[in-house]
């Protein structure tokens, strides 16, 4: 199927949730969105952000979109138009080409892990360091992950029900949007614990991380644990 044809046969696909991947230059990396609207080959993105302001988005910058419905997520390839402002709301403009590669959604186990990452409660001012937290993934599936903060980090997620995820894996960095499920202080260890939920997974992360979860677990099993 052509990525022209898709929101054609399946017209509610408007509004889905859209994983933006830079695959190179500066702003290297995988940023969320969302279809706004769309007619035949162009789309109308939601723009990223990239800590407290728009993510700079040139005319011809080369993207991998990945389309997530409830049940298959659908990677089609796409340049950047250019950008427009409908309201308050900034859109980014996309024209999609190509052939639309189509995935089943898959469930893997969740596996104990130390991975190195950040997060932030969503709606902090982001800039650098500023409003980062540098925290430990103690386990991770591909639908969440359990994050160690050290010491008592509590009032940073007050009233906040989401938060952004900075996760790095295989030399790329990922921004993922997430529903915060748990905050608690462990005061006998002195962390803070977030359940964390994704609110999507982008293709080509789902890759990579089910391959970092397969590698985990089966290391887990020559140990036998």
């Amino acid at each position: 199927m052509e990525a022209k044809t898709l929101l054609g046969k399946d017209p509610q696909l408007i509004g889905s949730k859209v994983d933006i991947s830079i695959v190179a230059g500066l702003y290297k990396g995988q940023y969320p969105s969302r279809l706004e609207d769309g007619d035949g080959d162009v789309w109308k993105l939601s723009h990223p952000f990239l800590g407290g302001g728009l993510l700079p988005m040139y005319r011809g910058v080369e993207l991998k979109l990945s389309l997530n419905s409830d049940k298959s997520v659908y990677n089609v390839t796409g340049s950047v138009l250019g950008t427009v402002r409908e309201g308050s709301v900034v859109l980014l403009v996309v024209k999609v080409s190509g052939e639309v590669q189509k995935l089943q959604r898959r469930r893997f186990v969740r596996v104990p892990c130390m991975l190195d990452l950040e997060v932030a409660p969503l709606g902090f001012f982001l800039d650098g360091r500023h409003g980062w937290l540098d925290g430990v993934a103690k386990d991770v599936s591909l639908g969440g992950a359990k994050v160690a903060l050290k010491g008592n980090v509590t009032s940073f997620f007050k009233d906040m029900s989401r938060s952004i995820l900075k996760l790095p894996l295989d030399d790329v960095v990922s921004y993922l949007s997430c529903r915060l499920v748990v905050v608690r202080y462990m005061k006998e260890h002195d962390v803070t614990e977030l359940a964390l939920a994704f609110d999507f997974l982008p293709a080509t992360l789902e890759k990579s991380l089910g391959r970092f979860i397969r590698e985990k677990e089966l290391a887990s099993r020559r140990d036998g644990r």
